[in-house]
Order: C-alpha cells, then sequence, then structure tokens
C-alpha cells in the first residue's frame, strides 16, 4: 500500500511538473507583459529558472506539445541546460556565438548568472547589439546596476582580504552613503559580495559591529544566513549562552521577525538558537521563559527539537507555563498541539497543565487537547517513525484519572466525544473521529500495567464514547 501510495504521489508530482510547462508554451508571450517594466526581472530570473530545471527533468514534454512557442522554447532551454558545466567567461563566449543565430535566446537571459551577464554585456558592447526581446530592457537596467555595485564589492573584499576589520570599515562606508538602501540595491550588493568570494565576504560581514549587523537584518536577512555559519549568525545577534538577559531576548526578537523567507534556509539557525535556548535554561531562568513567551518564539517546535529542556522550563513556573501554553497562537500552533507535544514529552507535566486549565475554567481546552491524541493508534500503524508514544498517552490518562477521578475524567472525555460528533456532522472533521478516538484511547490504556487502572479507564472510556455516537 505504501509503495502504491509513493508512486501516486511521483505521478500527480510529475503531472504538475508538466502542467506548468505546458502553461509556459500556452501563456509565454502573454508572460512577457510590459517590457520596459525593470521590476520584471527578478520574477523572470527565478520563473524561467524553475522551468529550466523542470526542462531538465522532462526533456522532451515541451517539444511533444503542438503548441506554437513549444518548439523555440524547448531549443531554448535545450541549450541553455547544455551550457550548466562551463566556467563564467566560456559560457558568455558560447552565447556571444550563439544568440545572432537564435534570437529567442534573449529572453532567458534573466536565467543567467551574474557574472556571465556581465561578461555577456560586455562582449556585445561597441558592436552588434543584442537582439530585442521582451525581457532585455529590464535585464539591461539589471547589468547597469551590476556594474555600479561591481566597484564598490571590489573594494570592499580587496580590504577584506587584507584584514576582515578593514573591510568591515569599507561595508560600513559604503553603507552610510546608500543610507542602508534602497532594498533591492541592497540585496544585489550581497549577492555579488558573496558571489565575488564567499570566504572573504563572510568574515568581512562577520567583522561589522551588532548593531551595523542588526540594521542589515531587515532589507537583507536571506543574505546575511548564507555568508554566515548559524554559530557565527546567533553571535552577531547576541543569541549567545553568555550574552546579557536583554540584548539575549533582542537578539532572538531581531532573528524570528527575520526570517530568511526559506524555511530550509532557516532551519539551522532555529536548530542553534533552540539550543542556545536550551543551554540557558534552567531553575529561575526566568528571562528564558520570557524568550518562549515571545509573540514570534515557535514553542511547539522548540518542545520536539529540545524535549528535556523545554520541560524543565515550563515545569519549574507551571502558572507561567500555563499562560504561554493557552496563549499560543490558534492557528499556527494551538494550545491544545502544545499539549500533544508535551504528551510526547512529558506526560506528567502535560497532564498538570490540563488541570490548570480546568481550575483556570479553560474546559474548552481541556476538550480539545484530549482530544487531539484521536487519530494516534492510526497514525503509528501507517508510520511507525513518527513522535507518537501510545504508552506516554496512556500514562497521561492515568496521571488525570488519579489527580482528577472518575467523575472529573468521564465528563471531560464524554464532552470531546459529544463536540467532535457535533463537528463530523457539521463536516467539521472526518466522520471516523469519534471511532478513531475511541480505538486510541484503548490502545493507549492497554500499554498501562496496572490492571486496576485498566479497568478503570476502560469502563470510562465506554461510557463516554456511548455518549458522542449520537444514542
Amino acid at each position: 500500500d505504501r509503495a502504491e501510495r509513493d508512486l501516486l504521489a511521483r505521478d500527480i508530482l510529475t503531472g504538475e511538473e508538466k502542467q506548468r510547462l505546458f502553461d509556459l508554451a500556452d501563456q509565454f508571450d502573454l508572460l512577457l507583459g510590459d517590457p520596459r517594466d525593470e521590476e520584471k526581472f527578478e520574477f523572470w530570473r527565478g520563473y524561467l529558472r524553475d522551468k529550466r530545471d523542470l526542462h531538465r527533468k522532462h526533456p522532451d514534454y515541451l517539444a511533444s506539445l503542438d503548441l506554437p512557442r513549444a518548439d523555440d522554447l524547448s531549443a531554448a532551454l535545450d541549450y541553455l541546460v547544455g551550457l550548466d558545466d562551463l566556467a563564467h567567461q566560456d559560457r558568455a563566449n558560447a552565447l556571444g556565438e550563439q544568440i545572432p543565430k537564435q534570437p529567442f535566446l534573449v529572453n532567458f537571459l534573466p536565467i543567467l548568472d551574474n557574472q556571465t551577464l556581465l561578461l555577456l554585456f560586455a562582449r556585445f558592447s561597441g558592436r552588434d547589439p543584442l537582439p530585442q526581446g521582451a525581457t532585455l530592457q529590464a535585464t539591461a537596467s539589471f547589468v547597469e546596476r551590476l556594474g555600479l555595485f561591481g566597484s564598490e564589492v571590489d573594494r570592499v573584499l580587496s580590504q577584506g582580504r587584507r584584514e576582515p576589520s578593514l573591510g568591515a570599515v569599507e561595508l560600513l562606508a559604503f553603507l552610510q552613503r546608500s543610507e542602508f538602501g534602497p532594498e533591492e540595491d541592497l540585496k544585489l550588493f550581497f549577492e555579488l559580495l558573496r558571489d565575488g568570494d564567499h570566504g572573504t565576504a563572510g568574515e568581512v560581514v562577520q567583522a561589522l559591529d551588532r548593531d551595523t549587523f542588526k540594521r542589515l537584518m531587515e532589507p537583507v536577512p536571506y543574505h546575511l544566513r548564507t555568508l554566515l555559519e548559524p554559530r557565527e549568525f546567533l553571535e552577531q545577534l547576541a543569541v549567545t549562552t553568555d550574552a546579557g538577559e536583554l540584548e539575549f531576548e533582542q537578539g532572538i526578537a531581531t532573528l524570528l521577525a527575520e526570517p530568511s523567507g526559506n524555511f530550509t534556509v532557516d532551519e539551522p539557525f532555529l536548530n542553534e538558537m533552540y539550543q542556545v535556548v536550551a543551554t540557558r535554561g534552567g531553575p529561575g531562568a526566568q528571562h528564558v521563559l520570557r524568550v518562549l513567551g515571545q509573540p514570534l518564539f515557535p514553542l511547539e517546535e522548540f518542545i520536539q527539537r529540545q524535549p528535556e529542556a523545554a520541560v524543565a522550563l515550563l515545569a519549574d513556573n507551571i502558572q507561567q507555563a500555563t499562560d504561554l501554553v493557552s496563549g499560543s497562537d490558534p492557528v499556527v500552533s494551538p494550545p491544545a498541539r502544545i499539549i500533544y507535544r508535551l504528551i510526547y514529552a512529558d506526560p506528567a507535566l502535560a497532564s498538570r497543565l490540563i488541570q490548570q486549565f480546568e481550575h483556570r475554567g479553560q474546559e474548552e481546552l481541556v476538550v480539545e487537547s484530549l482530544a487531539y491524541i484521536a487519530y494516534d493508534q492510526d497514525r503509528l500503524a501507517r508510520v511507525p517513525g513518527l513522535p507518537i508514544s501510545l504508552e506516554q498517552d496512556g500514562e497521561f490518562l492515568e496521571r488525570l484519572l488519579r489527580d482528577q477521578g472518575v467523575d472529573w475524567l468521564g465528563q471531560r472525555l464524554g464532552q470531546a466525544f459529544d463536540l467532535f460528533e457535533a463537528r463530523s456532522r457539521a463536516g467539521q472533521v472526518s466522520r471516523d473521529f469519534n471511532s478513531q478516538f475511541r480505538t486510541t484511547l484503548e490502545a493507549a490504556t492497554s500499554t498501562l500495567s496496572d490492571d486496576s487502572m485498566v479497568s478503570q479507564l476502560g469502563e470510562i472510556i465506554a461510557k463516554a464514547a456511548a455518549g458522542g455516537d449520537g444514542g
């Protein structure tokens, strides 16, 4: 079954990829838009690079289409894919010879890397101009900006090779002259800096003072992350084990407020942050609890990445922990899901928090949290490697029963079954929700070693489920 599902998923993905190539051929002339719109360059660079990559995966598809632009597009992408392994100068020379023979290629210049673009346009300066194309003016404007920033980048790198601090002085001077903007210019500058000499560029950025680095976080968060290792990056934000409490909190706030826009890029930096937070945590670490309470702090992921540290921090002040969990984002990471992660990390703490919800009159959170485990048995059977434990679910139920009693647990489970029966009837959840919920509760209970507890929970579950069956 799993092999069939994987095959179906691959077929769906292939179909979607080919559809994107079809759309390129079918709508190419419409997509070109206004050739005078310089802002189109970045759009075209991303869009055409995506289609080049898809053509590399499905090289025969475009040519098979009975569409007017299909053959031209296929030929152009074939040629560009064939340049992948060439050096910048060789790539520019090859294009310089081919474009007069195949003018349609001029529409695909945004695909090229910055260095190749500079070399190609230099080749055509003072001789026959490049053929006209809808993307040419925007590309030419972009190349002009490349040339303007090239000398600035060279100065920074030249000084940086002598001494990173000298490069940082030169970089700061450029930033002050440009008044830290415009944003698109800064992005281009740092892209050129990185491409010019990645190692030196990273050392120069690391040598910047922290205030300057933080000021750059808003316009170029992605570029800074591509220049520094996670530990180096966090040091510039004062997210370290020995930083002062205030600057540590502010550094994390800045880090979270200015993501790169790419989760794959952000993930190692977040993981490093979680490690630092875990190391700074401990009894009485109020400033770390304040960090966990920051609006953008990914508490759920922190629990998953650093379960022991998360449990220790939250258990140290149960009232604050209750505030944090109950106040978590109801869409991105609702309180019930936080409790769900804590059941796996520490059922005892999860039980304590549920009881705090109860004492505060937050019955809805109690009921939602109890129901969150509904599909654990089914999901674990389908994918055994998931972070799910029926044993932890069972311990969670046992602790609630011991602390709150038969009547309380029976009433709250009954409310959960009733609530989700109503949601099922309304089409808000799957029709099998309550049956899956009961199956998970029974499977979790069966993992307990105390026979009397198994018996009591079995009776409670049966009675609660009967009420939610609509009978």
